[in-house]
C-alpha cells in the first residue's frame, strides 16, 4: 500500500511543479510575433571587436514603460549582431526603435562595465541620427545598414539616463 501511494504521489510532483511555475507549456506563455534583424557594425573600416560593444533597441518617440522588454545584442563575428527580445536571435516586434549602442570593457565574469568607449555619442533613445533610425516590419527578416564608426570623429558628451554606469551594469 505504502509503495502505491508513493508511486501517486510521484505521478503528481510533475502536475503540481507545472501548475506553480505560471507557464503555459514546457517554454512558458506564446512570445509575442518578432521579426529576425541584425547588421554590420564596423569600426573606422574595421569589424567591431567581439563581445565588447552592446547594441539596444528602445521604442522611437517615447520612454520605454519599466516591465516592457528592450531588444539587445553583442556584436559578434565580422561585427555582425541579431538582436534577441524572447530568445537568441528571434528579432524584435514590429515597430519602430533608435538603435543605442555602447562600447563597453569586461569588469567580471559576464559583466560589462563603462565608461562607453564611444564617448555617450551612441547611447542615447533620443538620437536623431538616420543610420540609428529602425523599422522592423511585419515578421520578415530585415538588415540595418552597415553602419562604420570613425573615432576620431566622436566627442564626448554626457551620459544618457539608460547608458550603463561607469561601475557597474
Amino acid at each position: 500500500m505504502l509503495h502505491t501511494n508513493f508511486q501517486r504521489l510521484l505521478l503528481l510532483v510533475p502536475l503540481l511543479l507545472s501548475a506553480c511555475s505560471g507557464s503555459t507549456g514546457p517554454d512558458g506563455p506564446p512570445s509575442p510575433k518578432t521579426a529576425k534583424i541584425g547588421g554590420v557594425l564596423l569600426i573606422d573600416g574595421q569589424p567591431a571587436p567581439i563581445g565588447f560593444i552592446e547594441l539596444k533597441l528602445y521604442p522611437k518617440g517615447r520612454e520605454p514603460k519599466p516591465e516592457e522588454n528592450i531588444p539587445m545584442c553583442l556584436v559578434g563575428l565580422d561585427g555582425r549582431y541579431t538582436f534577441s527580445s524572447y530568445r537568441d536571435g528571434d528579432g524584435a516586434e514590429p515597430g519602430e526603435y533608435v538603435l543605442t549602442m555602447e562600447y563597453l570593457k569586461i569588469g567580471g565574469p559576464g559583466e560589462l562595465i563603462g565608461p562607453d568607449k564611444f564617448l555617450n555619442n551612441f547611447n542615447s533613445p533620443t538620437n536623431e541620427d538616420p543610420r540609428f533610425q529602425v523599422k522592423v516590419v511585419d515578421e520578415t527578416s530585415g538588415e540595418i545598414p552597415t553602419i562604420d564608426i570613425k573615432m576620431s570623429e566622436l566627442k564626448q558628451k554626457p551620459p544618457h539616463p539608460f547608458a550603463s554606469s561607469k561601475w557597474k551594469r
